[in-house]
């Protein structure tokens, strides 16, 4: 998506449509056949296995400090932080989304949730959360969007606090191929159609990892584990995996793991953006 107008909108669409498969893909839950439950289950699974791996990374987690998950959708893993902190932030561009988090998820006391339909993240105050995740989400956000919002998510993070993310690092495939997915015209071709289904459309973009370290570096914060995860399969149904390698062909995501600078001396965000 080219705006941020447009991404709102998408979503939406999606939101309205079939809002848990459009968060997690799998072909055999479409037209909601996500029960609720299994689905949250999933984001309990997700959730655990990113905690293990911060563990094992030897890296203190502040467990009585508030958590934020960005472009929460309906809650999956901010119901599922919950489980971990006392105080769990779901932020989304869709309003939808966002009243569907805050109905589902209402038994659970610690979790708030907040429509955020700017370029940044005006609304959070500096150095707040201790945990910040987000995955599936700066996927789908255009490059120029997605590096200001990394920015303001080591922003909002306490000095010393841990950002999990994942990003899509790479497009693999034939050079032909490579070059229908940058000019878009499978996508277009898609709108075009007479039956096309113009809800479930997605875009994806790439952020080199050489891009993501300066970001994190402008903004104030040191990366301190990267790894290949099977995020971005089409048929992925929540459960993360991390991989030995990258896939041959398609998109290949990475999952990092920052660490904010207890002497942060995050730079101005137009640096960041450009």
């Amino acid at each position: 998506m080219s705006s941020l107008e447009q991404l709102q909108r998408n979503w939406e669409e999606l939101a309205q449509a079939d809002p848990m498969w459009a968060i997690c893909t799998d072909p055999e839950r479409r037209h909601g056949k996500w029960s609720r439950k299994e689905f949250f289950a999933t984001g309990r699974d997700e959730i655990e296995k990113v905690m293990q791996c911060v563990r094992e990374l030897a890296v203190a987690v502040d467990g009585r400090a508030p958590a934020l998950d960005f472009g929460c959708g309906v809650g999956r893993l901010t119901r599922a932080l919950a489980g971990y902190f006392p105080d769990c932030w779901g932020v989304d561009i869709s309003p939808t989304m966002v009243r569907l988090a805050g109905e589902f998820n209402g038994d659970i006391p610690q979790c708030r949730f907040v429509l955020n339909e700017n370029g940044d993240l005006r609304g959070l105050q500096d150095n707040y959360f201790g945990f910040v995740y987000t995955s599936i989400v700066l996927q789908h956000i255009a490059p120029h969007y997605s590096r200001r919002y990394l920015a303001e998510l080591v922003r909002v993070t306490r000095p010393g606090g841990i950002l999990v993310f994942q990003v899509l690092d790479d497009f693999r495939a034939p050079v032909l191929e490579q070059w229908r997915q940058k000019l878009g015209l499978r996508r277009r071709w898609n709108r075009m159609a007479p039956n096309g289904d113009r809800a479930f459309l997605m875009d994806l973009h790439c952020m080199a990892q050489a891009q993501v370290r300066r970001v994190m570096d402008l903004a104030g914060a040191r990366i301190v584990d990267v790894r290949w995860t099977n995020s971005t399969q089409p048929s992925f149904n929540g459960r993360l995996e991390y991989l030995a390698q990258p896939p041959a062909q398609g998109y290949v995501s990475r999952q990092y793991c920052a660490l904010k600078n207890p002497q942060a001396y995050a730079k101005e965000c137009k640096q960041v953006g450009a």
